[in-house]
């Protein structure tokens, strides 16, 4: 059926619907437009005339032939919506029209005092692509759209105040939208403005004015930029603060139109704003991610210097010392040759075995610190062994109860080497710095979920002091635990107070989802491991030799 325009308050809301940017339109039950407005024309679709009779699929989308087409089941979804909550909103980015859309339909405003409307329900949809494109650009389209609707917008106020569709629409629209007379004396303002400034629904706007809308300070740059620029050129828009009535001060995008009466005077204003926190939020959010990356990029750097200086030192004091031994014995041996004491040659070269031999220990020593081999060839079951008999023979004065059990199949490869590190590093400042003489290390399975738990009973420490401390200082082997667990997955709690210990507890509700990408982060992100107990008795027997 056709929605003929012959009634004075239909043509007022055809008029100033056809000056607003948005692509309204008043459909029947079944969807199906009955009148759009000239936003129509303007996206080149058509005339507003063609669209009647048609669903919204045919009226945005005529030539798609795409199954699964967004709009294709768009009303089924909306009228159940519609049923349950009185209006359906939704954004989504349509290919066909390459516009990023914002659609919102809503059943009109009953009214005992008139007649049921000639249509079922208003679907709004608003080209929100400016505001996905950035700020300048979203400025600049907000400043060409509203020099479009300043004009009509002033010749239909009294369209607006009657119960026409279009205050339905200015309703129940998101945007701050405020009218003033040329004074600036707000004669109307809508929920979402109300809400905004702390104004009750039925509340009075009481002589309210456009200034007292903003924050203090403000409204001297809106009285004396945004108003004279909005009069002289038909339009401002800017960023500004809003004031609530509770003191909060909001942060809007604002656009305030200046409109005209027939003699070319200047009849009054319409402010129309955005409400920007959540994009604030974003932003916030953004900064603080970036500022995190940067630390962690920062804390690499100085892991990886470390790691390089603790091998270099690993590798000067251990097998640069013995080699150096080689060496001279070599040459003590190539004298006695070229003397003809081939016996003396003999002897000397007879000595190097045991030098040799030490040197290949602490080859395998040092390999065995940067990665265990044993945790690719034995697992990690045997790699936890070793090293609690290495760190009981280095430390008998420390009691260590283990309790592993656990089945080398329980444990994903992915998680192994968090797990080693994460005992090497808590056993290790236990050793250093817990000053106990009893440390127990438990690994379990329990209804599918992996269990690491490491506590002592030495001296404790204060643990917001601890976590504190920036990741070039003494904090960071607990944040590298507390990261190695977060990033394969884990729950991570630690709990200490001083002079009651240390307890750690790692948790992996699923090991099996442990991402790939930790395979490769021991690598990139190993941080400064305290020496494991061998790693100190051989130090101590090369400087002692």
């Amino acid at each position: 059926m056709n929605f003929k325009t012959t009634a004075p308050s239909t043509q007022s809301w055809q008029h100033a619907a056809d000056a607003m940017p948005q692509l309204i339109c008043l459909v029947d039950r079944d969807g199906r437009v009955l009148q759009a407005n000239r936003t129509l024309t303007r996206w080149q679709l058509g005339v507003p005339e063609q669209a009647r009779g048609l669903d919204l699929h045919q009226v945005l989308h005529p030539n798609c032939s795409d199954p699964d087409c967004h709009l294709r089941l768009y009303w089924r979804r909306t009228a159940l919506r519609l049923a349950q909550h009185g209006r359906a909103d939704c954004q989504v980015w349509d290919a066909c029209l390459k516009r990023h859309l914002e659609i919102r339909t809503m059943l009109p405003v009953a009214n005992e005092d008139a007649p049921d409307p000639p249509f079922f329900a208003v679907i709004n949809i608003d080209d929100v692509s400016h505001l996905k494109s950035g700020g300048h650009r979203a400025r600049e389209a907000a400043r060409l759209l509203n020099r479009r609707v300043e004009g009509e917008v002033q010749r239909r106020v009294q369209a607006i105040k009657a119960r026409s569709p279009l205050l339905t629409v200015l309703d129940k629209t998101p945007v701050f939208i405020g009218m003033s007379d040329h004074n600036g004396v707000l004669y109307y303002l809508n929920p979402t403005g109300r809400n905004l400034i702390g104004l009750g629904e039925q509340e009075a706007l009481a002589g309210l004015t456009l200034a007292e809308c903003y924050a203090p300070h403000e409204r001297s740059r809106i009285g004396e930029q945004a108003m004279l620029t909005a009069q002289n050129e038909g339009a401002w828009s800017d960023d500004a603060m809003l004031s609530s009535r509770s003191g909060q001060e909001i942060r809007v995008h604002l656009t305030l139109l200046s409109h005209q009466d027939e003699h070319a005077q200047l009849s009054g204003f319409t402010l129309m704003g955005r409400d920007m926190r959540d994009w604030m939020r974003n932003e916030e959010a953004l900064r603080i991610t970036q500022d995190e990356l940067c630390r962690l990029a920062a804390q690499h750097l100085t892991i990886q210097e470390n790691e390089r200086r603790r091998i270099a030192l690993d590798l000067h004091d251990g097998l640069g010392q013995t080699l150096s031994l080689v060496k001279l014995s070599i040459e003590e041996a190539t004298r006695s040759m070229s003397t003809g004491s081939s016996g003396q040659a003999a002897q000397t070269l007879a000595g190097l075995g045991p030098t040799v031999k030490s040197a290949l220990t602490e080859l395998r020593r040092i390999s065995m610190n940067l990665r265990p081999s044993t945790l690719d060839d034995l697992g990690i079951l045997a790699t936890l062994s070793w090293y609690f008999r290495e760190f009981e023979s280095a430390c008998p004065e420390l009691h260590l109860q283990r309790e592993v059990s656990v089945a080398e199949a329980d444990v994903p490869d992915l998680l192994k080497i968090t797990i080693f590190r994460i005992v090497q590093e808590a056993t290790g400042n236990a050793l250093k710095h817990a000053k106990a003489d009893r440390l127990r290390v438990r690994l379990k399975s329990q209804e599918g979920a992996l269990i690491l738990l490491i506590e002592d009973n030495g001296q404790g420490f204060d643990p917001e002091l601890g976590l504190s401390q920036h990741a070039f200082g003494s904090g960071l082997g607990l944040q590298s635990m507390q990261e190695r667990a977060e990033l394969s997955g884990a729950d991570y709690a630690l709990t200490a107070a001083p002079g009651q210990g240390t307890r750690i507890e790692v948790l992996w509700p699923k090991p099996g989802g442990v991402k790939r990408g930790l395979a490769t982060s021991e690598e990139a992100s190993t941080p400064q491991q305290p020496r494991s107990p061998t790693d100190r008795r051989s130090a101590q027997n090369n400087r002692s030799t």
